[in-house]
């Protein structure tokens, strides 16, 4: 592994510079070498490691890892925040897995992070190694259709997955893809929930990353709405057991 100082010039230039200042100075960094050739980091209190591709040295990967430090460094805890409110509510947790509770954090802070990470001059085709995948296909919507209900009822299964895929398509920086016949295809098959997800969504999109006063909205009142908009969702349909 190239000592930090090597490992800044090859990852960090004009563009980012003043974000890799403002983590540095802020929390104790390490870059480590990745153990799956991927771009990530780990947060632990003040505490960071981005883990690095010693193979292909990517600004634009690591800016993105930077990104979703950047939104901890001011105060948005949208994924930890999220799994605390599903996991003290039974009701939520009974149709939230662990992994869609996980891709929806991760989706939340991309909603966020994406017109920064443009704003910076950097690559939209790079900001996720999945770029090129359609995040909703037709066959998905088919098997959404076929069995999200059964008679009146819902799949709770067939629920995360619809959930999953509303999220990954508003997350998705591919703006190539058009995903207007599956988003009124998801209204169709579930509007109530899909009001609930879409009033989520715009209201997180209206958070400041920066320069909130204690009038404007944060993360705790977006995960407070979410949760009083599922609730009524979940009092409002019937599950198959």
């Amino acid at each position: 592994m190239l000592p930090k100082e090597e490992l800044v010039l090859e990852l960090v230039d004009e563009r980012n510079q003043k974000l890799w200042n403002e983590i540095d100075q802020k929390l104790n960094v390490k870059l480590s070498p990745s153990l799956n050739d991927e771009y990530s980091c780990y947060s632990q209190g003040q505490d960071i490691i981005f883990y690095i591709d010693e193979n292909n040295f990517c600004k634009d990967s690591f800016t993105h890892e930077m990104l979703h430090v950047y939104l901890r460094l001011h105060g948005l805890f949208i994924g930890a925040g999220l799994k605390n409110t599903i996991i003290q509510s039974r009701i939520l947790s009974n149709v939230f897995s662990s992994g869609l509770i996980e891709h929806l954090g991760n989706c939340f802070d991309h909603i966020k992070m994406l017109p920064m990470y443009i704003d910076m001059g950097f690559n939209r085709e790079k900001f996720i190694l999945d770029y090129n995948t359609h995040k909703c296909t037709t066959s998905e919507i088919q098997l959404l259709k076929r069995e999200y209900k059964k008679g009146n009822r819902i799949n709770s299964k067939a629920a995360d997955f619809y959930i999953g895929k509303y999220f990954a398509i508003k997350a998705d920086p591919n703006d190539s893809f058009d995903y207007t016949s599956q988003l009124l295809d998801l209204k169709k098959i579930d509007p109530l929930l899909y009001g609930a997800l879409e009033a989520t969504v715009k209201h997180w999109e209206m958070v400041k990353v920066k320069d909130r006063t204690i009038l404007d909205d944060d993360y705790h009142q977006v995960l407070l709405n979410f949760y009083t908009q599922m609730k009524a969702w979940l009092s409002k349909s019937k599950f198959l057991i």
